[in-house]
């Protein structure tokens, strides 16, 4: 998603000294509530240029192969990683002719330029939309930037954080989605515990009785799908009893997730007594899926040796 291009109509922005521009004919909100017209935001494959009443980019951020024309004063108030990294760059000796622009570069940020530019969007006050899609690569961001309660409240950090909490850890698909996205974050996802959290929210809602699933699966386009019953059932209400969710049900979904991660989830899993057939099966579809038969054995070795070590620790 493009920072400029996904502002909404809808989206408020909050006053912070310096109005963000989007890409479109968005307008926002002053203080007064009256409606401020932006201007134009220039963009190519390689730039994005953000200006503001008038004030030239004093900061020259460098993401990925992408130039970020910014402005000090939003992007430090929030990142203290940013705000080292300007003040290192200020201090350096320039010649008289020197540019005014501090040009800082990010070149091992978690997420790349994506994360980098919903994070500039968020310092500029702009909404950002949170979803299972970018809440980790945002996560991990915020903290390789450092935007954290230490600088102001409600940082991208703890609004990542939040999603994750309240909205990620009570979905079967935004867990599996969260899972899947955490494979381009290594090692920022296994550091903030994102891989762990994730698998253990898939295995715990694996392992519940098939009965309580409410929610939509792999092979199944809605929690409220239902079937004909049988003939013979009661006529005078007319009702349909809902389909049984299969014992597996859950392996299709947790066959999209790399190897090591799925892993992860499998031995999860198996701690929390889930039936050994369903296991055997689900590894068994995986393999055929996506494993030669030199790593299916791979995959089987490790797995036993994790097991093996689970049960020493369960003993």
């Amino acid at each position: 998603m493009e920072m400029w291009e996904a502002m909404e109509r809808e989206n408020h922005v909050e006053e912070r000294g310096l109005v963000p521009l989007s890409g479109g004919d968005v307008q926002v909100q002053d203080e007064r509530g009256g409606a401020k017209a932006d201007g134009s935001v220039r963009r190519d494959q390689s730039c994005r240029y953000a200006s503001s009443d008038g004030i030239p980019s004093d900061l020259l951020v460098k993401v990925g192969g992408v130039n970020f024309h910014l402005h000090k004063h939003p992007m430090v108030s929030r990142s203290a990683s940013l705000g080292r990294l300007v003040d290192e760059a200020s201090a350096l000796p320039h010649g008289p002719d020197a540019a005014t622009v501090v040009e800082v570069e990010l070149p091992d940020l978690p997420g790349g330029h994506g994360a980098f530019e919903l994070a500039a969007k968020f310092c500029y006050g702009v909404v950002v939309d949170i979803t299972a899609a970018n809440v980790a690569a945002l996560r991990c961001a915020a903290e390789y930037l450092e935007m954290t309660e230490e600088l102001e409240e409600g940082n991208l950090a703890a609004r990542a954080e939040a999603f994750l909490s309240y909205v990620v850890a009570s979905s079967w698909r935004d867990s599996v989605a969260v899972l899947r996205t955490c494979e381009g974050l290594s090692p920022w996802a296994e550091d903030l515990e994102l891989v762990r959290r994730c698998s253990e929210t898939v295995a715990a809602k694996a392992c519940i009785n098939p009965r309580a699933v409410r929610w939509a699966y792999a092979g199944r386009s809605s929690p409220a799908k239902t079937a004909t019953t049988r003939a013979g059932t009661s006529s005078d209400t007319g009702q349909h009893q809902p389909v049984l969710p299969p014992a597996d049900w859950w392996v299709d979904d947790i066959c999209v997730l790399r190897i090591d991660h799925f892993m992860r989830v499998i031995t999860a899993v198996q701690a929390k007594g889930m039936r050994g057939d369903l296991i055997g099966a689900a590894i068994t579809r995986y393999s055929s899926k996506w494993l030669s038969a030199g790593l299916m054995l791979e995959l089987c070795r490790i797995l036993c040796t994790s097991w093996l070590r689970l049960d020493m620790e369960l003993y």
